[in-house]
């Protein structure tokens, strides 16, 4: 399956160099996750994904699954993935 992640152009370039990293924030949530956010569309400042760069990451919706974060009332899916398995088992690439 195919995910997105919107990101500044200095950073993807480092995301294409060395894979992703794990960030770490409450994101508008009671609790704090850690890992690299990922959804099912390609989102923009108005869902608060920043930078106009836009990375597509390939990789079987079985294996990050578990990672979804599940807010009602949104017309898109997100995870919440750590960066290993994103780095591991994903095929990541400019839009």
């Amino acid at each position: 399956m195919v995910f997105y992640h919107r990101t500044t152009e200095k950073a993807a370039a480092k995301i294409l160099k060395g894979g992703f990293r794990d960030g770490q924030g409450r994101y508008m949530t009671t609790v704090t996750l850690q890992g690299v956010w990922v959804s099912d569309v390609p989102l923009d400042s108005n869902e608060g994904a920043k930078g106009h760069t836009l990375l597509k990451v390939s990789i079987p919706v079985a294996i990050i699954g578990s990672y979804e974060v599940v807010e009602e009332g949104k017309p898109y899916r997100e995870w919440v993935v750590p960066a290993a398995i994103l780095n591991e088992n994903g095929k990541t690439q400019v839009v």
